[in-house]
């Protein structure tokens, strides 16, 4: 989706509008119309390829806006189609001047084209923000809002990304340090030929919201947005940097959200805990919890099928 944005630069398309006037406009009028056409029509691709907010997912209009601003993006999309109409008008402008002085067409013709310029110059700023906002969208995880969603959670470093790997066989990157997963990443169980989704959310710290960073409140929004049932994973060992007192508070977080809840305890070879002790070092453990998400997954189907026939 995000991939069909078109990465326009300012000089790109002064160069593309120009030159095909050059080319292709047999007259002085032609080439006026055929520029200011050729520049309306390149950022028209780019405004009408943003796709609508109002027709996005939850989760993906909300880590669109945490990650580059929903209303930026609609204010620069605003001043492109601003510099679309100004163009039109310039256009229409100096077609007429040119009809009435015919003696002055080139002279016309070249300040036409500089006030086209001076118009892609005010929004050069504009495109270059989408431009950078086009490279971030088109990372965006592939979140299929229908299919029933496993969201691993947990500080840092407790090893979800490694738990992803274990339940999927995707092949993350996996770091020891903190913030490794500076973003979302998708895996996919499967169980009777359909498919569960696996997010892999970054690491959550210990504290409120409003101090949260940008990495922390797209885990957030998986959690609260995409989540059918959230596997938190502890570290008792502490090898992760946090303590068990804090890994505890953040639990109790997760549990008011409402959400069915599976607690586990990795890193088990390193210390045992009362939850479900797994270790994707050694494996143990992976299997049981695999099943147990497979009765979740059924347990939520079940549901669904009892309100879909009342």
């Amino acid at each position: 989706m995000f991939k069909e944005i078109p990465p326009f630069t300012k000089q790109e398309i002064v160069d593309v509008a120009f030159k095909k006037a050059s080319r292709k406009g047999k007259n002085d009028l032609e080439k006026v119309t055929m520029a200011a056409d050729t520049i309306a029509s390149m950022l028209e691709k780019i405004i009408k390829r943003y796709p609508s907010f109002q027709h996005l997912d939850t989760f993906q209009r909300e880590l669109i806006d945490i990650l580059v601003g929903e209303d930026a993006v609609r204010h620069n999309l605003g001043a492109l189609q601003w510099a679309l109409n100004t163009i039109q008008k310039i256009k229409r402008e100096y077609l007429s001047k040119m009809r009435k002085n015919r003696d002055l067409r080139l002279q016309l013709l070249q300040q036409c084209y500089a006030r086209y310029v001076s118009v892609l110059d005010q929004v050069e700023e504009n495109l270059i923000f989408l431009i950078e906002v086009r490279s971030k969208l088109v990372s965006l995880p592939s979140v299929n809002p229908d299919s029933f969603t496993v969201v691993l959670a947990g500080l840092p470093n407790v090893g979800k990304t490694s738990l992803l790997k274990e339940l999927t066989g995707s092949e993350p990157e996996i770091q020891a340090y903190p913030f490794t997963t500076q973003g979302i990443n998708i895996g996919h169980m499967e169980y009777h030929h359909t498919d569960i989704q696996v997010v892999d959310t970054p690491g959550l710290l210990d504290r409120p919201l409003s101090r949260r960073n940008w990495i922390e409140r797209q885990a957030i929004s998986a959690l609260t947005n995409v989540a059918d049932l959230i596997v938190y994973i502890f570290d008792v060992s502490e090898t992760c940097g946090y303590s068990v007192n804090q890994q505890e508070r953040l639990l109790e977080e997760i549990r008011g959200m409402g959400i069915p809840l599976i607690v586990v305890n990795n890193k088990c070879d390193l210390g045992e805990s009362t939850y479900s002790n797994i270790s994707t070092e050694t494996h143990k453990g992976v299997d049981e919890l695999r099943e147990e998400i497979e009765q979740h997954f059924l347990a939520h189907a079940k549901k669904i099928r009892t309100t879909l026939t009342e």
